[in-house]
């Protein structure tokens, strides 16, 4: 089994807007009873009862909502947080990470990621591919999960499986989002599959790779020669919070760490999810758990097949196939299969400065 569980709380869920907002973003959202998306992954990641640390990155200005989320894990010993001063997405989020097991003369170690907004059932089968995910990470893999596509999706990146090794393969390669056509190309292939964002690897390969890929983000963490003391609130380690590390981050490029390591290294290798799974990265995927929440009130006349998802009562009348979203004061109105351009309605938002609606 790994060593360590690194857990991505930072992301501001865009393509969720109202309910997720850049201060209270998905991973905050309640899917089962009183349950949030990262309480559910810190669930799993105790599951997997691993002998080191679980690490939840997050920015600092969440770092309250953060504690308050896993109080109740304090006492596993295990919960550790790093409040990043700045967003600058994965690469530098996971190197920091990387860099404090370093300093800390933890390595060698092998680390699962997790991003914090993820859906996952099935505990037993995630379990058995992380453990078919670290025996390919401690021969020297940086691997990634790929999961089985149900449908041409446009908004998931893909990875093109290689040549078997183990219960894994090796990457052949990775293909960004497609157009519809080029997605049901590579469903019908079947030889494709949807990136998850989900790595294992060991750290200190991991740092390699960085070093080779992404020099400007080695440059600017290897610049910590001690990692600052932690810092214990209500049971729970606070890690890497420093002015020296906030100078750090203002230095480092803001890149995913697809971008940055995974698309160019050599290592790459792949695990073939056999649990079932949701990134929940669009109001459209929303609809397979939306049975688990409070919808509030609806009330409907000739109409059908619509999402809801609302604070106040709704009545729809002579409409069907709609996605309907009022939460944080603010409402959403878009056809099913339009979600994604969600992200697009918040950088219209963006350009009018109402940051207030943000």
């Amino acid at each position: 089994m790994v060593d360590n569980v690194l857990i991505l709380a930072g992301g501001s869920g865009t393509r969720l807007w109202p309910a997720s907002l850049n201060e209270s973003p998905k991973q905050f959202i309640k899917v089962k009873g009183e349950k949030s998306l990262l309480k559910l992954t810190v669930e799993r990641a105790l599951s997997l009862d691993v002998p080191g640390r679980i690490i939840i990155i997050t920015l600092k200005s969440q770092l309250n909502d953060v504690l308050a989320e896993c109080a109740e894990y304090a006492d596993s010993g295990k919960i550790t947080v790093l409040p990043e001063p700045a967003s600058r997405n994965t690469a530098p989020a996971i190197t920091a990470a990387a860099w404090w097991f370093k300093l800390g003369g933890k390595f060698p170690c092998t680390s699962l990621v997790l991003p914090a907004d993820h859906l996952i059932e099935e505990l037993d089968l995630f379990k058995k591919n992380t453990e078919e995910a670290d025996s390919l990470a401690r021969d020297g893999f940086l691997v990634t999960f790929g999961i089985p596509p149900e449908y041409p999706e446009t908004g998931y990146g893909y990875i093109e499986k290689g040549k078997k090794h183990k219960k894994g393969f090796k990457v052949a390669s990775f293909r960004e989002k497609p157009d519809p056509k080029t997605a049901k190309k590579f469903v019908d292939d079947g030889n494709y599959f949807w990136n998850s964002g989900m790595f294992a690897f060991g750290m200190d390969v991991f740092l390699e790779e960085i070093r080779k890929y992404s020099p400007q983000i080695s440059a600017a963490f290897g610049k910590i020669v001690k990692a600052p003391p932690p810092v214990i609130v209500n049971g729970i380690e606070i890690i890497m919070d420093s002015s020296e590390i906030e100078t750090i981050y203002g230095s480092s490029p803001s890149i995913s760490i697809d971008y940055a390591v995974m698309e160019k290294t050599l290592l790459s290798a792949m695990v073939e999810a056999d649990f079932s799974w949701n990134d929940i990265g669009s109001w459209d995927q929303f609809e397979t758990i939306i049975k688990n929440l409070g919808k509030g009130e609806m009330f409907e006349v000739e109409a059908s097949d619509n999402i809801v998802f609302s604070d106040i009562p709704i009545a729809l009348c002579d409409v069907k196939d709609l996605i309907v979203v009022i939460k944080n004061g603010k409402a959403l109105i878009c056809k099913k299969g339009s979600s994604q351009k969600v992200r697009d309605i918040r950088k219209l938002i963006e350009k009018d400065n109402r940051k207030d609606l943000l």
